[in-house]
C-alpha cells in the first residue's frame, strides 16, 4: 500500500508539471476560444516584442507587468522555435524567475536579464541531452505570481528528439505496462516482460509516436497558447460497441477500471495501435469531439502519462495537449 501512496505522489508531481501554467494559461478545458485568429496581427506583434527585447537602446522603457510573459514567450519561440522538430522522444523542463516591478511595470533592462537568464535555463536542459537529432519546439512562460515590486514568472520548454526514421506505429512484440515510466518500473509486459526500456510505457510510447508522426512545417509556434487536458471522461469513443467491453477503447484514451472485466495494466499491440489512432483524431480534431482548439490554432504537443489512482485501482492515461499560432517565419536559431 505505501508504494501505491508513492505512485500517487508521483503522478501529482507529473501533473503538476505537465499543467504548471494552469493558472494563467489561455485556457484550461475544451471551452475553447472561437475567434478566428488574425495570423498577420499576431506576427506583426510578435515581431514588434522580439524587436524590444533583442534590440531596444532606450534605458528607460517599461511595459506593463501582465505583458511580460508575452514578451518572453514570443521572443523565445520567435528567435529559437523549431515548428519542424520531429523526433519520437520529447523533454519537458522548467524554471522560475523573478522581474522587479515600478508601479506595476518592468523595465525592459530586466526583461532582457530576464529572457537572457531564461535562455541560459533552457539551452542548459536542451544541452544535457545525449543526442545529435533534438530541436526546440516551444517556451511557454506564465506569470505565477505578483507582489507589489516582483512578479515571478515560469519558464516550460519542450524539446523534441531522437529517432525520427521509422513510421511510429507498433509491431507484435510491443506489449506495454499501461504506466510506471515515471518510477521507471515500465517496459514491456505479457510473453515480452523484463523487456523494453523500463523508463517507459504505454503512455510515453503513444505519446512519442504522435510527436514522431507529426508532419513538418517549417516555421515556429508563438503565442497566444492553449492547454487542453487530456482525461479518458472528456473524450468518448464514438465507435465503442458494449460488445468490446468497458475496459476496451469506451474512451479515446486508456482506461481500465476493476470494476468492469478484461481488466488488464498490459497492452497488447493491437491496443497501442488502437489507442494511437484515437490520440491523433483527439488532438487534431476540433472540440468538442477532439482536443483542437477551434481558433485556428496548430497543435505543438502532446504529453502523457500513466495514472493510478488509489482505492479505486482505476489506471487511465491523461495529460496536456499544446496548441499554438504557427507562423511560416521566425529565426529558428540553433540553441
Amino acid at each position: 500500500m505505501k508504494s501505491l501512496f508513492r505512485l500517487l505522489s508521483v503522478v501529482i508531481i507529473i501533473i503538476a508539471l505537465l499543467i504548471g501554467c494552469k493558472k494563467n494559461q489561455t485556457s484550461e478545458s475544451t471551452n475553447a476560444k472561437t475567434t478566428p485568429i488574425d495570423i498577420q496581427k499576431i506576427e506583426s506583434v510578435v515581431k514588434y516584442c522580439t524587436n524590444r527585447v533583442h534590440n531596444s537602446l532606450k534605458t528607460t522603457d517599461s511595459i506593463p507587468y501582465d505583458s511580460v510573459a508575452y514578451y518572453l514567450e514570443a521572443t523565445s519561440n520567435y528567435t529559437y522555435g523549431i515548428a519542424s522538430a520531429h523526433g519520437d522522444a520529447q523533454k519537458t523542463d522548467s524554471s522560475l524567475f523573478s522581474i522587479p516591478l515600478s508601479n506595476k511595470k518592468a523595465a525592459m533592462t530586466d526583461v532582457r536579464a530576464a529572457y537572457a537568464l531564461m535562455i541560459d535555463s533552457v539551452r542548459a536542459s536542451y544541452n544535457s541531452i545525449v543526442c545529435a537529432n533534438k530541436n526546440l519546439v516551444s517556451v511557454h512562460v506564465c506569470l505565477l505570481s505578483k507582489q507589489s515590486d516582483h512578479i515571478t514568472l515560469k519558464a516550460i520548454s519542450v524539446v523534441i528528439y531522437g529517432n525520427n526514421s521509422s513510421f511510429g506505429t507498433f509491431d507484435t512484440t510491443d506489449y506495454w505496462f499501461y504506466g510506471r515510466a515515471e518510477q521507471c518500473d515500465g517496459g514491456k509486459c505479457g510473453t515480452y516482460a523484463g523487456t523494453g526500456d523500463p523508463c517507459l510505457d504505454a503512455a510515453k510510447k503513444i505519446q512519442n509516436s504522435v510527436m514522431l508522426r507529426k508532419g513538418t512545417s517549417q516555421g515556429c509556434y508563438v503565442p497566444p497558447f492553449t492547454d487542453v487536458q487530456l482525461w479518458p471522461f472528456t473524450f468518448s469513443n464514438p465507435g465503442w460497441h458494449s460488445a468490446d467491453g468497458y475496459n476496451y477503447f469506451r474512451y479515446l484514451f486508456f482506461l481500465n477500471s476493476p470494476s468492469y472485466g478484461n481488466y488488464h495494466d498490459c497492452l497488447m499491440p493491437f491496443e497501442m495501435n488502437r489507442y494511437l489512432g484515437y490520440a491523433e483524431y483527439c488532438v487534431y480534431t476540433e472540440q468538442p469531439s477532439g482536443a483542437k482548439p477551434t481558433d485556428g490554432s496548430s497543435f505543438i504537443n502532446i504529453q502523457l502519462i500513466g495514472a493510478l489512482y488509489v482505492g479505486g485501482g482505476l489506471e487511465v492515461h491523461q495529460g496536456v495537449s499544446h496548441y499554438g499560432i504557427y507562423l511560416q517565419g521566425g529565426f529558428q536559431s540553433p540553441l
